[in-house]
């Protein structure tokens, strides 16, 4: 069919807005994630094996005490002194030195931790973005150096029995980014999700109103499709059994942004 030159020059404009956003995003810190068909570890639904994952952003890093420092200026409410009751936890920001620095003990550098749920939503609606789905998650941590699906590798998934402690294969500073450019996703420290809340089904949240969830940790393993991929398993058991005002030392965040 052919298109009129105002026809094509909105096309042109939107092709150009999208380009623009991408790079935008490159320039803060996010990479585009291209989407797709995705064999999910978790069973979302039931009977379900392959979801489709939208194309996404997500940041390079996880945010670092810097950043959450300068979150901290610009939005002194949630600062440890001042955060609202409602929101606030009894660890939150407690190793920094003071309520708006991490101070010289800590490495500014470093992912934030000890930050719970309600911060860390806050943090990424002020950058325009949003908490990753863990879904989104798992389809960026597929990926090795050179491959975004390396699940299939025995030796590379076994090297994820170490996630989220200082031996994880992302944890040493130097270790190489994933072929998205993303780095730490399988690093020392577990990150926030926009969903954990309904990351098991609500016939199966045995724990939540008692304060005993981890105790039935083992349960959750029938919401797997493959029981065997460490890194997901164990950030879906302890996701699912937090309380959004939890805070943990080797619990961190990073940011997403739907593609346009």
């Amino acid at each position: 069919m052919k298109r009129t030159l105002p026809q094509t020059a909105s096309i042109l404009v939107l092709a150009l807005a999208s380009a623009l956003a991408v790079a935008g995003d490159a320039a803060n810190g996010f990479l585009p994630v291209e989407g797709g068909d995705f064999r999910s570890s978790v069973r979302f639904e039931e009977d379900t094996r392959v979801v489709r994952v939208a194309s996404f952003a997500l940041m390079a890093r996880p945010v670092s005490n810097r950043d959450f420092a300068g979150f901290l200026a610009r939005q002194p409410q949630w600062r440890r002194d001042r955060i609202p009751a409602v929101f606030a936890s009894p660890g939150y920001l407690g190793h920094w030195a003071t309520a708006d620095a991490p101070g010289a003990a800590v490495d500014a550098d470093a992912p934030v931790v000890h930050v719970n749920w309600y911060a860390a939503d806050a943090y990424c609606r002020e950058q325009q973005a949003r908490l990753p789905r863990f879904v989104e998650w798992e389809y960026a941590a597929a990926a090795d150096a050179t491959r975004r699906d390396a699940r299939s590798d025995p030796r590379w998934r076994m090297r994820q029995v170490n996630d989220g402690t200082p031996h994880a294969m992302d944890a040493a500073a130097d270790a190489p980014a994933n072929a998205y450019g993303i780095q730490g996703l399988h690093g020392a420290y577990w990150e926030w999700s926009e969903d954990y809340a309904s990351l098991l089904g609500d016939g199966d949240r045995r724990g939540q109103q008692d304060g005993d969830s981890l105790r039935y940790c083992g349960a959750t393993a029938l919401a797997f499709n493959d029981p065997g991929d460490y890194g997901v398993v164990k950030r879906f058991v302890l996701l699912s059994a937090l309380q959004p005002g939890a805070t943990l030392g080797n619990l961190g965040f990073r940011c997403a942004r739907s593609t346009p």
